[in-house]
């Protein structure tokens, strides 16, 4: 059972040394088909983050190279230095933290939330921004990695609020939400689960939930020093998969613009493509075994 037990954790991370322990034994890495990856430089700086400020659970680490936090249904990999999930693309270009794709965590007290943060000097964004969904602003984690908290009104209607809600999503700035919705269902296999009309959709896989927040949607207005909330980035979802190869042909032969070839870990096989605006997905196929 141990040794089952490593060879799940190392599908997950990617590239993952033998000393891995997990620290939580209720959080299966098999459980869900889905994730989101931060790019950190200081693999422990960031769980003591995500752990001490923002009530996640660490799940699992393996030394300087990678962990996994979770708050309810998301799943966080935290990925360092070393890590296959860090590399380079073929042109050069490197993965670097930031951008504007983000996890959204709701809360309860969002008022006591900023207070305790500010405290603790936790760098902010923007000020609370208010929707008919309720409210929200945005924070950094130490590598300027973004993380939306959200609080919803009483009454909404919006993702935070519906029956099949979470307490975390993911969010993608799209310019189009039907065609953010069509390349999602069709493609990915993702669910529509709510739509509000050219502004906002959430689809869901598994147990992720992605909020295509488009124009007019109060979480794509511009910061307050002007700078526009745009897609792309490398903070990305990723999605397990049974057979990559099958999906890249698949991909491909729709149009569907690739930003790597075939990365290969200890893990598994993973590769990088893009939706309509440029935000970054990952596909994972764990090694056999």
């Amino acid at each position: 059972m141990k040794i089952i037990l490593i060879l799940v954790m190392l599908a997950l991370g990617g590239c993952m040394s033998d000393d891995t322990n997990p620290t939580s034994a209720a959080a299966d890495p098999a459980a869900t088909s889905a994730v989101v990856r931060y790019q950190v430089t200081d693999v422990d700086r960031a769980v003591r983050f995500y752990t001490e400020r923002l009530g996640f659970a660490l799940d699992l680490q393996a030394g300087a190279e990678f962990a996994a936090v979770s708050r309810g249904d998301l799943r966080l990999l935290l990925s360092g230095p070393g890590s296959s999930g860090a590399r380079p693309m073929p042109d050069g270009r490197a993965q670097v933290a930031g951008g504007w794709n983000r996890v959204v965590l709701y809360v309860d007290d969002l008022a006591a939330i900023i207070e305790r943060l500010r405290a603790a000097g936790t760098p902010f964004r923007n000020d609370v921004e208010r929707g008919t969904g309720g409210a929200q602003i945005q924070i950094e984690d130490p590598d300027g990695n973004p993380i939306e908290l959200h609080e919803a009104s009483e009454g909404s209607t919006s993702a935070a609020a519906g029956p099949a809600a979470t307490s975390a999503v993911f969010r993608y700035q799209v310019a189009d939400v039907d065609r953010a919705v069509s390349f999602y269902t069709e493609r990915l296999g993702f669910t529509l689960d709510l739509q509000a009309g050219a502004e906002l959709a959430a689809v869901s896989r598994g147990d992720l939930r992605l909020l295509l927040s488009g124009p007019g949607s109060s979480g794509a207005r511009p910061m307050p020093d002007g700078r526009a909330q745009v897609a792309g980035g490398w903070n990305r979802v990723v999605l397990y998969v049974d057979d990559l190869a099958a999906l890249i042909e698949r991909l491909r032969a729709a149009g569907t613009p690739f930003r790597n070839d075939i990365e290969r870990g200890t893990g598994g096989a993973q590769i990088q493509i893009e939706d309509p605006d440029g935000n970054p997905v990952e596909l994972h196929e764990a090694s056999e075994g």
